[in-house]
């Protein structure tokens, strides 16, 4: 009995903001790359790996619409390799990881509202301090 496996799993802090895009045939894709730390036996700062992620259909549009750059995530999937023949017609070869999960492992940035009509000097800041309560 023949048995074999491929599967991956990563967690990492995007490196970049994905890019989603579709194919021809209007399915979704989307690259992102993704950092993850290892330690190093010198006990220096940790050496950082980096991986490309694809992800393809509704996985791609989550990824598309709820990751950016420097999100923490979880990654699952499958290792595939890719090889062409590059612009100066040397061969090129790729190692990428098609995702089958994607979770994401920390909150949402939060957003600071700004309104235009506040001041920026810092008076708004002075007035608050003079409130007695």
């Amino acid at each position: 009995m023949a048995f074999s496996l491929n599967r991956t799993e990563l967690i990492g802090r995007l490196g970049r903001d994905p890019e989603m895009r579709y194919t021809a045939e209007g399915q979704a894709v989307t690259q992102f790359s993704l950092a993850t730390d290892r330690p190093t036996r010198a006990g220096n700062s940790p050496e950082t790996d980096w991986h490309k992620v694809v992800c393809w259909g509704k996985l791609a549009e989550f990824a598309g619409q709820y990751l950016a750059k420097g999100r923490l995530v979880y990654v699952s999937g499958r290792l595939t390799y890719r090889s062409w023949e590059g612009r100066d017609g040397q061969p090129r070869r790729a190692t990428e990881i098609v995702a089958s999960e994607v979770i994401l492992l920390d909150r949402r940035p939060e957003t600071v509202p700004t309104s235009e009509t506040e001041p920026t000097d810092g008076s708004a800041a002075a007035e608050a301090d003079d409130i007695p309560f």
